[in-house]
């Protein structure tokens, strides 16, 4: 029983270690202060935008609710909050707007977005974001399509209430306890799905559904848990009230605005480390995602493009490769290989291959790619300099005459991950 208890306690210790870690790198509270800058230059006309496609499918009432349920966290301010928000929507007339305003009116609503997608990118370890072209395309959906799908589904929601069938229904006791169950449930659920459509589609990679689902399903979770404790914290603030006065609403709007979107990002670590696993084993074992994984990452990644080089078959999509590897993205390393001259990226058909032939390519090459280890060309460098320089020379011996195409004939044929043994003795 102890021993279960101390493995449960060593295992929650690493998951706060991880957690505290990826905070850090990933600097998420900064990231959260970009996107609440963000969102206060962009909320209205984002929302202008969203009024005017709702209003094409006649569903625009739905508007002021759901911005309600938002910000209900804020306790009473939240229905003047809501109200100051939609008078400013409506006072904005796209109309009159002309060309000119009406692209910048777009422009500003892309802008958010892509900060959301920038952020996103961060936390999956993507090096690049999507071209100007491809992020019109791929907005257009999360801009026009998803507010209309949640909006669809509020008023649907509200206007089954009085339904007179459903009216004769909830007069039975057992269906009135499941209508007020499915009633309350029903804004959580819309968040959760809100949460997993902006995980799965803003992400500039291929993020699984499954992945998605439990991102959005734990930032809704940290929503509710976290909004019924900040409109308690609101409730029991007068103290802000007499120090900000007028000021205090805005205040506590912008301290919510922070709190959500640290929660979405929360959420987003979470779909990546449940897409992959082994980045979190690697990341809680000390030293797991250190120089020795990086050389096995690079010498595993090399040998499976050269196999498919040699078995002549199309060449691997990075992501594929990376997916089989168990890690997120491969496209630092291999842009390092690119510039080297030793990988290229093809268009036709499209993928990763090898830049010269594989005998030509010596592993010692790849492994002073990957340490990027540079000759000292100081005199009298010490004897530090002097170990160094003996260690080189004998890896160099070591490996001497072994290339790319020897290590594929040697390996066997299915990818093998990263033993955890290996990151644990790297670990000790």
């Amino acid at each position: 029983m102890n021993a279960v208890l101390r493995k449960i306690h060593g295992s929650f210790y690493r998951a706060i270690a991880v957690a505290n870690a990826r905070y850090r790198d990933d600097v998420l509270n900064l990231q959260a202060i970009s996107l609440t800058y963000s969102t206060l230059l962009s909320l209205v006309p984002f929302l202008a935008v969203m009024f005017s496609v709702l209003k094409a499918f006649e569903v625009q009432n739905a508007l002021e609710p759901f911005l309600a349920q938002m910000l209900q966290p804020l306790g009473a301010d939240a229905s003047e909050v809501t109200k100051k928000i939609i008078d400013f929507v409506d006072n904005l007339r796209v109309g009159i707007l002309g060309a000119a305003g009406l692209a910048m009116l777009f422009y500003t609503v892309v802008t958010l977005v892509a900060k959301i997608e920038d952020a996103l990118n961060r936390i999956w370890r993507l090096p690049r974001s999507r071209t100007w072209g491809q992020r019109i395309t791929a907005y257009l959906s999360v801009v026009l399509v998803g507010p209309v799908m949640v909006f669809t589904a509020l008023t649907l929601t509200a206007s089954a209430q009085s339904y007179w069938l459903v009216e004769r229904l909830v007069q039975i006791g057992f269906v009135s306890y499941i209508f007020t169950l499915t009633t309350n449930v029903m804004p959580f659920v819309l968040f959760c799905a809100t949460f997993t459509f902006l995980y799965k589609l803003i992400p500039y990679t291929d993020v699984r559904l499954s992945s998605a689902l439990i991102g959005g399903a734990t930032a809704g979770i940290l929503w509710q848990l976290i909004g019924t404790a900040f409109a308690a914290f609101v409730a029991n603030s007068a103290r802000y009230a007499a120090i900000y006065s007028s000021f205090a609403i805005m205040i506590v709007f912008l301290i919510w605005l922070y709190v959500g979107w640290l929660i979405f990002l929360v959420g987003a670590e979470v779909a990546y480390f449940h897409q992959h696993p082994s980045a979190f084993i690697r990341e809680a074992l000390p030293g797991g995602n250190g120089h020795r994984f990086q050389e096995w990452l690079a010498l595993s990644a090399l040998i499976e493009i050269t196999r498919r080089h040699l078995a002549q078959t199309p060449p691997w999509q990075p992501t594929e490769l990376a997916a089989d590897l168990g890690v997120s993205s491969l496209d630092n390393l291999f842009d390092e290989f690119v510039r080297a001259g030793i990988l290229l990226r093809s268009v036709e058909p499209e993928g990763i291959a090898l830049a010269r032939p594989p005998e030509a390519v010596p592993v010692k090459d790849i492994l002073d790619i990957v340490s990027d280890s540079a000759v000292l060309a100081v005199e009298n460098a010490g004897p530090a300099a002097h170990v160094l320089s003996r260690r080189d020379q004998a890896v160099q011996k070591a490996l001497e005459g072994m290339t790319l195409r020897s290590l594929a004939g040697e390996s066997p044929p299915a990818i093998v991950k990263f033993p955890q043994s290996a990151m644990a003795n790297q670990a000790r």
